[in-house]
């Protein structure tokens, strides 16, 4: 009898919404190498998709494209321009719930590959990013993402 009331209360566990989905934090990392892995093979619409549909980007040079459909343009101007063949690795520093459908990530990462307008090589491009993720029905999607290449100088007092 007791193993029968296990295996029932196991079933219903297995069937209750939410049993065996990612948390907040790997469905985050997850969706952050869905974009990587986009990225990397050049294809902006993939990339794009990862954001909300009214999603923002702000890039390190200080422009921002709002909405998927921009973002999805300004990438496929980039990766077939000054970023092509180039190829992107952001590590995840932090991610920090703050309410069961947003999260914010603090995240580094690095553009390797990247070329001047007259095709010499030029060093990695590495920073810093703040995303805000939205949970919008089953995905975490990024509703804002400011990037910054920080300054070099002496650090902060």
């Amino acid at each position: 009898m007791r193993t029968v009331s296990l295996l029932s209360l196991a079933s219903l566990a297995i069937a209750a919404p939410g049993f065996g989905q990612q948390s907040p934090e790997a469905a985050i990392r997850a969706a952050l190498g869905k974009y990587v892995a986009a990225f990397n093979a050049g294809d902006a619409e993939a990339a794009a998709a990862t954001y909300t549909p009214d999603g923002s980007h702000t890039y390190v040079q200080g422009f921002t494209h709002h909405g998927r459909a921009a973002i999805a343009g300004g990438l496929r101007e980039l990766l077939a321009g000054p970023m092509k063949g180039a190829k992107l690795s952001i590590t995840s520093l932090k991610i920090r719930p703050l309410a069961p459908t947003i999260a914010v990530e603090e995240e580094s990462f690095s553009v390797e590959g990247l070329k001047s307008p007259d095709g010499q090589p030029l060093p990695a491009l590495t920073g810093l990013c703040l995303v805000v993720y939205q949970q919008q029905e089953a995905r975490w999607l990024a509703a804002a993402v400011q990037c910054m290449v920080p300054v070099a100088g002496p650090p902060p007092k």
